[in-house]
């Protein structure tokens, strides 16, 4: 009796191991993987972070704000983009009242990438402004807005 119990566990096991390590049950053969299941999405390109800041350091965004004086110079718009599943292009564009008045290209690559964008600014340019990061297609991820004072 022993001896018939003991060929019961091996055949049991047996067949476990057989059912856990045949091509097509659990993707093991490439041309059966996924069967009878939706196939996946392409990862899509994903604007993780978009931040109006005085400037950077160490690629990083330094003094996050929306109000910025003359005094300061310049106003930097940071992106980081996760994933980036191929090398990609978006747009950084600037507008002061509504008026466009510069168009930034910046270049993405895989798998992740963070950019920015810089503008000087002066006395002529105190008011509400915007920023506009979007693809080559024009699909907007995100609009900053900020202000210029004096």
């Amino acid at each position: 009796m022993k001896r018939i119990w003991n060929k019961r566990k091996s055949l049991c096991l047996f067949f476990a191991v057989l059912f856990c390590f045949a091509p097509g049950v659990h993707g093991a053969d490439g041309d059966k993987a996924g069967e009878g299941s939706p196939p996946e999405k392409p990862p899509r390109l994903t604007l993780k972070k978009a931040v109006l800041c005085e400037g950077l350091k160490e690629l990083a965004p330094v003094n996050e704000t929306i109000l910025f004086s003359v005094a300061l110079g310049g106003v930097t718009c940071f992106t980081a983009f996760d994933p980036v599943p191929k090398k990609t292009v978006v747009f950084h564009s600037w507008f002061k009242r509504d008026q466009p008045k510069k168009k930034i290209k910046l270049t993405l690559k895989p798998p992740k990438w963070s950019s920015f964008s810089k503008i000087r600014i002066r006395n002529m340019d105190v008011g509400p402004w915007r920023v506009e990061i979007a693809d080559s297609e024009g699909k907007i991820f995100k609009t900053l807005r900020f202000s210029v004072t004096e």
